[in-house]
């Protein structure tokens, strides 16, 4: 289902683009947005999964949480940064790929310090 309605509004916006780009774009976002509401029940089951996951490892918490953050990051600014260059907006999804690689440090931020402490203490 999601596979058929992502290649009709590509088909569709190609169809468009040489007449209206504006409408052909709106088709193409609204193309992303039918598969972002269709993915909202398996991301939360998938969600639900890495929590029991987590909750299960319990001290393993805190070293795999920033990282699920840095791939969420990464999920978003990806299909943010295609809908910017289908637009034309080459330099926004350049920036946009900047500052999602600027979040996701920080989110990895507590990872690394949690290294650090490991590597001092194995120095000690």
């Amino acid at each position: 289902m999601w596979v058929g309605s992502a290649l009709a509004a590509a088909v569709l916006a190609l169809v468009l683009k040489k007449e209206s780009p504006a409408l052909a774009f709106l088709i193409g976002l609204a193309g992303v947005l039918c598969l972002l509401w269709g993915m909202l029940e398996p991301l939360g089951q998938l969600t639900q999964a890495v929590r029991r996951v987590l909750y299960a490892l319990s001290n393993a918490q805190t070293i795999y949480i920033p990282v699920m953050k840095a791939v969420g990051i990464a999920l978003v600014v990806r299909v943010a940064g295609a809908v910017c260059q289908d637009a034309g907006q080459t330099a926004l999804a350049a920036q946009l790929e900047i500052a999602g690689t600027v979040a996701a440090i920080i989110v990895c931020l507590p990872l690394l310090e949690q290294v650090l402490t490991v590597v001092s203490r194995m120095i000690v």
